[in-house]
Formats: C-alpha cells, structure tokens, sequence
C-alpha cells in the first residue's frame, strides 16, 4: 500500500522518559559478564529507562504533550483529533486517548482513538493522522501521542526480552497548512502469517486468563516466562528485518521517483545495531546519516523513531527530508519519507515520580 499527502505538515515533536534508568549490569544473574559485552557490542544496548509501578504509558504521553500545548499562542479549540498509540494502554476499556482528551482539557467537538500498534506504529499512526488532517480545514490539527511501559509485560527471567526495551513517549502535532510543498510519501506491508513471533498469548479473548496464565514456564533456551507476558522468537524477527526492510524502502523511493542522496537523515526502528548497520549498508547510506539512540533507551517500540528526533534536536536544526522505517509485531513494517524543515523539536523531558 501506497499514500501521499499534499499540504500536511509536523508541528512539533516532544518525547518523555522515566526517570529509572537500568543499565546492563542489572542482568548479572541472567548473563555472564562475557555474554553482557557481547549483547551491548552486537544490539548495542548499555541502558534503558523503566517507568515506576504507578507510571503508565498515559502519563508519560501527557507530559510530551504539555511540551506543545504549553507553547505561546497555541489554540488547543483547534485540535480536532486525538490518536493514542500503545501496546500498553491504560485500561481494556475504555480506551485512554479519552482519558487524555479530558486530561489535556481538550474540547469535546474532537475525535479520539486508540490504535493498538507495535514497532511500525510511528509510521502507521503519522499515517492515520495525516488521513484525518487531511479533511479538516486549514489550520486544525492533529495530536499523535505514542507511549509504552513495555517493562510492565516482560518477564525478568527471559532473555530473549527482558534486556531489549525500554519505556517512553512521543507527542507529535499535525496540521492542514495547504502549502503544496509540504508532501509526504507512505508504504506499508503486513504478514499475519507470522504473527505469534512477537506475542502475549493470554489475556486477550482468543486466550482469557485462567490460573494457568500467571505461571512461569521454561522454553527450550532455559527462558521464563508466563502466558500474560512477552513472548519472541528473536531468531525469526531478525530474519524478518534483515530480508524485507531494505527492499520495501527501496519500493517506496521507486514508486514516488525519489533520489536516495536528497533524504538527509535515515530513521531505523531502534531495534538492534547491527540490523541498523546492515540496513544502512545495503542502501549505501553514510553513517552520519543514521543516528542511533538504542545505547541509551532500549527498543521502545513505536516511540523509538520520534524519540530519536527528540535526542538528536540540534541536529535536526538544518534538516528537510528524513526516512523513516518502523517494523516489528504483526509482522508489520513500513516507511514514510517527511519533510521537517518547520519541525519544532523539544528535547527529552525526564518525568520525574
């Protein structure tokens, strides 16, 4: 699938994270110091941020969104939509980006949803955002918030996840300017064949709770975990993105007749470093052109690719087009190519509790 948006443009970009930071020796007991060098020098992970017990995605997202809200002259009446993106929601029902409508003191002449999305969810929620941007009139906006406490549904004895992510948020404010130079260019693609490489497989109505969810049982690599928590065959997901990433960027460019050397900035899902470098690689990219963050905060799931903008502002002062590529659970993957030259970017709010 194929989209391109004419006269829609970012606004702004604020992200939070928790104050709680975790670094690699906390999983002494799961790995020997030998086996911890060789994670930090292969996925490039030395640290990461966990949010408290009473932290949710929710409140981590309201504090990225006050960043924007609270700029001069900013007319909230205008804010027309509300998405909530999260694997990691407050509440089955109801869903949270209500919650953050009457939180943000918001008008309730607004549409509010929640979109439950994984890694690729930066890029298929800026994509619902700017479908909803572009009926509405000139100068309403749309509010894209992104948050996830994945620390909260990973098992401490496992580890094929437990290392890997990282809590955080993103809020993003989207705009009709009718500037036909503002274009945006989206692909996505999808295998549900593949859907129980990254899953929780209780709790939900295919599989409810039972007294069996909530115990610990071991996999073939020694790794324990329950049935309410993560669960991920990382041999076949790194497979995934080493096979179909680069080849669907490339499909992109190719269908919108757009030049490699014109994008001044390559935004990878913070998934693995070496999966960056390869995909970096393969496309030929100059490594100045692919900031990484994942040393400092883990895989954050759709919150990865705007809290990258986010740690990396001042160099996003004199940048136009940047790529992005998000991909994971589902499987799911997608690129967009953006134009941010009247992008403002905060830098990374700690949300102190």
């Amino acid at each position: 699938m194929f989209q391109k948006f004419n006269g829609i443009a970012i606004e702004f970009i604020s992200s939070c994270v928790p104050s709680g930071e975790v670094d690699n020796s906390f999983f002494q007991s799961l790995l020997s110091e030998k086996e911890i060098k060789m994670f930090e020098k292969t996925v490039g992970i030395f640290k990461r941020r966990w949010a408290s017990e009473e932290v949710t995605a929710s409140d981590l997202g309201y504090q990225a969104a006050i960043e924007i809200l609270n700029v001069n002259n900013l007319d909230k009446e205008k804010i027309k939509g509300l998405v909530f993106l999260s694997q990691t929601s407050d509440y089955k029902i109801p869903f949270t980006s209500n919650i953050l409508q009457n939180r943000l003191g918001l008008k309730n002449d607004i549409l509010c949803l929640d979109i439950n999305a994984g890694c690729a969810g930066f890029i298929q929620g800026l994509s619902i955002a700017y479908s909803i941007v572009n009926t509405l009139n000139k100068g309403e906006k749309v509010l894209l918030i992104i948050g996830e406490t994945l620390s909260k549904i990973l098992s401490p004895y496992d580890r094929s996840t437990s290392m890997l992510f990282g809590d955080g948020a993103s809020a993003i404010l989207i705009s009709k300017t009718e500037n036909s130079t503002d274009e945006s260019f989206f692909n996505f693609f999808s295998d549900g064949s593949k859907a129980n490489a990254i899953m929780i497989p209780d709790g939900g109505y295919r599989n409810g709770v039972n007294e069996n969810s909530f115990v610990s049982h071991s996999d073939e690599k020694n790794n324990q975990k329950s049935k309410v928590q993560l669960s991920m065959d990382g041999p076949s997901v790194f497979d995934f993105t080493l096979r179909e990433i680069y080849p669907s960027i490339l499909q992109l460019l190719t269908h919108f007749n757009i030049d490699l050397n014109v994008i001044d900035k390559f935004l990878f899902h913070q998934s693995n470093k070496f999966i960056i470098k390869q995909i970096a690689a393969k496309l030929g990219i100059e490594g100045c052109k692919v900031p990484i963050n994942i040393h400092d905060f883990g895989n954050t799931s759709g919150v990865s690719i705007p809290l990258l903008i986010s740690s990396f502002h001042q160099d996003f002062l004199n940048t136009n087009k940047i790529l992005c590529s998000g991909y994971g659970s589902g499987l799911t993957w997608g690129n967009c190519l953006l134009d941010i030259s009247n992008t403002e970017i905060f830098p990374i709010k700690i949300y102190k509790v």
